[in-house]
């Protein structure tokens, strides 16, 4: 009997990935190397949330451009990766990931304009601009936190529960600096926040678990 020879997946592509990656942060750090700080420290400033409302820079410089399109890569990745280690089947495919990125790049492009959309409707742009920007913000910092140890993860043998406690510190960072510096906000508007989570959190995602398999 011949013997098959045993092809192995190429993960070549997921070299490049992070490489278009780092090359996102070179040119974020050439654009506005101040800015970028600010973003990665942002858990740290809540100063920084104040004049990024003040300042209101537009969604479509360069800058801001670069760091969605970098963010969304990090998220998409991160999700296939994941899948990829905890999955019983293995979906090491470039073809996957594309389509996860999609899927990801369009619920998060959806889910701002949507944001925007209704905010202007229901005239709450003075009530939730400070929520909303802190929390675009704070999912920016986490994907700059991320990269790094994505990498480590990775082209490592770092083990999954560091990373994956890691993820969930970010996280919870994130949710614990969005109600204790908006609980004003949150406490008088909680059916309104309740509503906006099922609405543009928990839904958009359970479709896109859905979209993906």
């Amino acid at each position: 009997m011949q013997a098959i020879e045993k092809i192995d997946i190429s993960t070549n592509w997921v070299t490049l990935i992070f490489m278009v990656l780092l090359l996102c942060v070179f040119l974020l750090k050439g654009f506005h190397r101040t800015k970028l700080k600010e973003y990665f420290f942002a858990f740290f400033n809540k100063g920084f949330i104040a004049s990024e409302i003040e300042e209101r820079t537009s969604a479509l410089n360069r800058f801001s451009v670069v760091l969605f399109f970098f963010t969304n890569v990090i998220f998409g990745l991160l999700t296939f990766l994941l899948i990829n280690y905890f999955a019983r089947e293995g979906f090491l495919e470039i073809s996957f990931f594309w389509k996860t990125l999609l899927v990801f790049g369009g619920y998060l492009t959806v889910k701002r304009i949507l944001e925007k959309f209704f905010v202007i409707l229901f005239s709450m742009h003075t009530q939730t601009v400070s929520f909303l920007t802190a929390k675009n913000i704070y999912t920016h910092t986490i994907g700059l936190w991320v990269f790094p140890t994505l990498i480590l993860f990775y082209y490592t043998a770092l083990p999954k529960k560091i990373f994956l406690m890691f993820l969930t510190l970010l996280i919870i960072m994130k949710l614990g600096l969005l109600l204790v510096n908006n609980k004003n906000l949150i406490l008088s508007k909680l059916f309104y926040i309740i509503l906006y989570i099922c609405a543009f959190e928990i839904a958009p995602l359970f479709i896109l678990f859905k979209s993906i398999f």
